[in-house]
């Protein structure tokens, strides 16, 4: 099983305390970069997968929020958490209307700050595959709204590059993408980590999809369009238990 752990970025100018938060981080578990611009924020969200990012909204190069911005653009699976030493209403709001998970005010205190990590974290993470940007937004909100943590990957070779850095609770998937497949894709994600719990949403004929895979290594298929409610019900029960669903065409 994958058991890479979720990284956490911190943006903060102030050296001390960008040292202090990584530390605790850190020595409670967590994968911890921290970088003190906003600019190296947005390099390096471009270059890793961040699970969760602590952004100050006074930042020497931008504002807080032009960062969060950038991040978001790049990473929308991240979620961010805003820190400040002072009360600024208007960027603040800003923030939040962008998606902030919530506002973090300095001197931080601890137990609050890993208890939020921890709150965001332990939720329930689903990777969603699939060369329609739309359809990538649509199942991310869905499921966002529901508590869980959501990363996207718009070809194979995203998925296969996230599942080797991240573990998700369950995988879906769309057939037809370019480049490699999503059988092929399956075969490679499974074979990295033989526990990745795969689920199909395709267009194709469900029963002719059916055997090709149960060979991959997923574990069921749903058909496009399909019904908000049978998807989500069917996340549920996969994350709810380590048993694996008999495929079907159903």
């Amino acid at each position: 099983m994958n058991d890479s752990k979720p990284k956490i970025l911190i943006v903060d100018d102030e050296p001390d305390f960008l040292t202090t938060i990584t530390d605790i981080l850190e020595d409670s578990g967590y994968d911890v970069c921290g970088v003190d611009h906003g600019c190296k924020a947005v390099e390096m969200a471009s270059r890793e997968t961040f699970a969760l990012a602590f952004i100050d909204l006074n930042l020497p190069d931008m504002h807080g929020v032009e960062a969060y911005r950038q991040i978001r653009t790049i990473s929308p699976e991240t979620v961010v958490i805003m820190m400040t030493g002072y009360s600024v209403e208007s960027l603040i709001k800003q923030a939040m209307e962008l998606g902030a998970y919530s506002v973090l005010y300095k001197p931080l205190n601890v137990e609050v700050l890993l208890n939020s990590v921890k709150d965001i974290l332990d939720a329930p993470c689903v990777l969603v595959v699939d060369d329609e940007p739309a359809i990538r937004e649509s199942v991310r909100l869905i499921f966002e709204d529901l508590g869980y943590r959501v990363a996207l990957a718009s070809d194979g070779y995203q998925a296969v590059n996230h599942v080797e850095s991240n573990h998700y609770d369950v995988i879906l998937m769309d057939v037809a993408m370019p480049g490699i497949d999503g059988f092929e894709t399956c075969r490679r994600i499974v074979e990295h980590d033989p526990s990745a719990k795969v689920v199909f949403i395709t267009a194709y004929n469900v029963d002719q999809c059916a055997q090709q895979a149960m060979t991959a290594g997923a574990l069921t298929l749903m058909s496009k369009p399909v019904e908000p409610g049978n998807m989500v019900d069917l996340v549920n029960s996969l994350v709810g238990s380590r048993t694996k669903a008999v495929l079907s065409s159903g």
